[in-house]
């Protein structure tokens, strides 16, 4: 009888993420136990910072994973056994279902993808990293074409979109990244208008040096003394967008730092935090727009590719060590069955 391998979380880490959190199990094939049920043949995984904080306790906008069961996230699968749903076998779909080689979904709970764009699309910038980027800069940032854009984690999944986003609209964008390599790959491939390493011993005043216009709206994605710096910048009515905080997310303890206020305060400026989930109205407009800028060459949507089910812990403990340039995505298995690789499409995933 064919085996089905499975990721369990088993751990909640103290400080950071390693590999102990985890467990690889075998298990009997799942079978359909109702008819509103499929089988999902997993393709592609999804490896997210924001993961690293459902594997602690403590209070977040959704809840933890718990400890013994499977972990779970964006997935890409074919159907593999469609019992009595109207999906069809071999149907490519897109949704939220455990690490694991084959799983038992609710049929309701994926979205068919259309043909026209790669299936990983819909793990990015068709999917909930592009709808957080342009929904965190668009509502939140409240942008006006000229202003000065500042992104951390610029070289991340979410933050390179919200900065070619920023261009698209007409700002000047610097972006804030680990290393040289990926600042020239900001400004050379992306397009932002400058960016500056945070590894750098002098980067603050490197930062001050790419700002010399003050900082109107900035997407936070790390938090730390990287946003600190950004803080000390901001213009008069700032708007500082909170989309993540992933310098704090592997912390013993709660991080004794908090936001400078007094930065706020002087430059009379606003800061939100959001979460995408909670504004599923705005999907159907956000992936109108980020579709055809897709399709017209003026969104680059860069994946780290890793190949392998049994890299798939690695790949997420990667993201906490800059490994990832884009979106990380772990491919599961070879494309079996798939007429070609434009299978995904612009379809709206659940939150």
């Amino acid at each position: 009888m064919s085996r089905n391998r499975v990721v369990y979380f088993v751990k909640r880490p103290d400080g950071m993420v390693t590999n102990d959190a985890f467990a690889i199990r075998e298990e009997p094939m799942p079978i359909l136990s109702d008819a509103e049920s499929v089988i999902i043949e997993s393709v592609y995984a999804s490896v997210d910072p924001y993961m690293r904080g459902r594997m602690s306790n403590r209070k977040s906008y959704t809840a933890p994973f718990q400890v013994g069961q499977p972990m779970q996230g964006g997935m890409v699968g074919r159907i593999y056994d469609p019992g009595r749903t109207d999906l069809a076998k071999g149907a490519w779909v897109f949704g939220v279902w455990p690490w694991a080689e084959y799983a038992q979904v609710k049929a309701q709970t994926v979205r068919p993808l259309a043909p026209g764009t790669p299936p990983t699309a819909s793990l990015h910038v068709l999917g909930l990293t592009g709808l957080t980027a342009y929904i965190g800069l668009t509502q939140f940032g409240r942008s006006v074409t000229g202003e000065q854009l500042v992104v951390s984690a610029a070289a991340g999944s979410v933050g390179s979109l919200a900065g070619q986003i920023g261009k698209i609209l007409g700002l000047r964008v610097v972006g804030i990244a680990g290393g040289p390599e990926k600042c020239a790959w900001l400004v050379d491939r992306l397009g932002f208008d400058a960016a500056v390493d945070y590894r750098h011993e002098n980067f603050p005043a490197n930062l001050k040096n790419a700002v010399p216009d003050g900082v109107d709206v900035y997407f936070d994605n790390v938090g730390g003394t990287v946003t600190d710096c950004v803080m000390a910048e901001l213009n008069l009515h700032a708007r500082v967008v909170i989309c993540g905080q992933i310098s704090l997310y592997n912390l013993d303890s709660p991080a004794d730092e908090r936001p400078r206020f007094a930065d706020l305060l002087i430059s009379r400026a606003q800061a939100t935090g959001f979460i995408v989930g909670d504004h599923q109205a705005l999907y159907p407009e956000a992936l109108e727009h980020l579709s055809v800028w897709y399709r017209e060459g003026r969104l680059v949507a860069e994946e780290t590719l890793v190949d392998g089910f049994d890299q798939l812990i690695d790949a997420f403990i990667g993201l906490f060590q800059g490994a990832n340039r884009g979106k990380a995505i772990v491919k599961l298995r070879e494309e079996t069955g798939a007429d070609d690789d434009s299978c995904g499409g612009a379809s709206t995933p659940s939150a």
